[in-house]
Order: C-alpha cells, then structure tokens, then sequence
C-alpha cells in the first residue's frame, strides 16, 4: 500500500488467480482507496495486461490504461449500493477479480 498524499491510498495485490481463459491465469490486483473510504465505492480495479487464451478481445467494461506507472487493464464495475457496513475493499477487489475470471 502506497498512501497517495491525499488521505488515501494505492494498494496492489501481488499475485491473483483470474482463471484457464487468460495467458497468463495469475496476475496482480490494485486499486484506489480515496480519504472517503469506507464511505464510498473502490472503483475502478486495475489488473496487469493479460490476453484470452482464444484471442478474443475484452469486453467493453475492461479498457487499456497506464496505473501507477505500469500498464493496465482497468475493469470497471461500480457498486452502486456501497454500503460501509457490509462492503469493504477485500470483498469488492474478490468480486471484481471473480467476475473477470468469468468472463
């Protein structure tokens, strides 16, 4: 975690499994945590650049970025009813790597 001079936060997750359908299936994990939170959503996720083993290409919520100096695939999936009594950044950053594993 790298605090980002703003009350926040830059955390990465080294090593995430996201599934056979990627090359490589491990990659690494990161995202925001703003001087709201717990008060507000973590969005967007960012994971390292991965390719589907059948060449298609990704889905419109998954873009090329750059983050934190480093090439990216931002997947956006906002949680639009983030409540701070039962959401948390452990709980949405599984979420998010379980939904793109499945895609």
């Amino acid at each position: 975690m790298t605090q980002d001079g703003a009350g926040g936060a830059h955390v990465v997750i080294p090593t995430v499994s996201i599934g056979g359908t990627y090359e490589p299936d491990e990659t690494w994990l990161g995202f925001h945590l703003n001087a709201a939170y717990p008060h507000s959503d973590v969005y967007p996720h960012y994971i390292g650049c991965v390719e589907r083993r059948d060449h298609q290409p990704h889905c419109s919520a998954v873009q090329s970025v750059e983050w934190q100096g480093r090439p990216a695939l931002q997947l956006s999936r906002r949680s639009n009813r983030w409540n701070p009594a039962t959401d948390n950044a452990a709980l949405k950053a599984e979420k998010v790597r379980a939904w793109f594993a499945e895609l």
